[in-house]
């Protein structure tokens, strides 16, 4: 085995279950998931010069795997007719709810929290993109959604307190 084919088991294989589990948590399904990985090991093997410069490779793969997920559900999502959509009833379902009671309360939180949050679960972008974007460190980002997280928490309790 060459050098850069030990460099590649030593470095990244070992993340094959981090991988595996993010993705079957995505997907729902281990066989999706585990074709899902494997196509992931396939780029990361064909992007190896790049991956030199890559710090935290755990973060990086975890990465390709949720977009690689993001794309896989977006491709598998159904196209609904209009008449399908005709007979959907007028009532709010449950997750309509929930979504609408979620983005009431990041409506209440500080500009730049719900700045951060919105990027990063809405947008999906990952703490990098997000220090990019808002031109500040990823330590601030970190801040921001653990202060997002913990102010979000307090509003949930003290909604389901009312």
């Amino acid at each position: 085995m060459n050098r850069e084919a030990k460099q590649f088991e030593t470095d990244y294989l070992p993340l094959q279950p981090v991988m595996q589990r993010m993705a079957e948590s995505i997907l729902g399904d281990e066989q999706d998931a585990a074709d899902l990985v494997q196509d992931c090991f396939v780029t990361l093997w064909n992007e190896r010069q790049k991956l030199r410069k890559v710090v935290n490779r755990e973060a990086w793969c975890i990465t390709l795997v949720k977009r690689r997920c993001i794309d896989l559900l977006r491709r598998r999502r159904p196209t609904e007719d209009v008449d399908q959509l005709a007979d959907l009833t007028d009532e709010p379902s449950h997750d309509d709810q929930r979504l609408e009671l979620a983005m009431n309360l990041i409506k209440k939180l500080p500009e730049r929290q719900a700045r951060a949050l919105n990027l990063r679960h809405f947008d999906g972008f990952d703490t990098a993109d997000i220090a990019r974007t808002m031109n500040i460190s990823e330590g601030n980002v970190y801040t921001l959604l653990s202060r997002a997280y913990t102010s979000l928490k307090q509003m949930i309790l003290q909604y389901e307190r009312s």
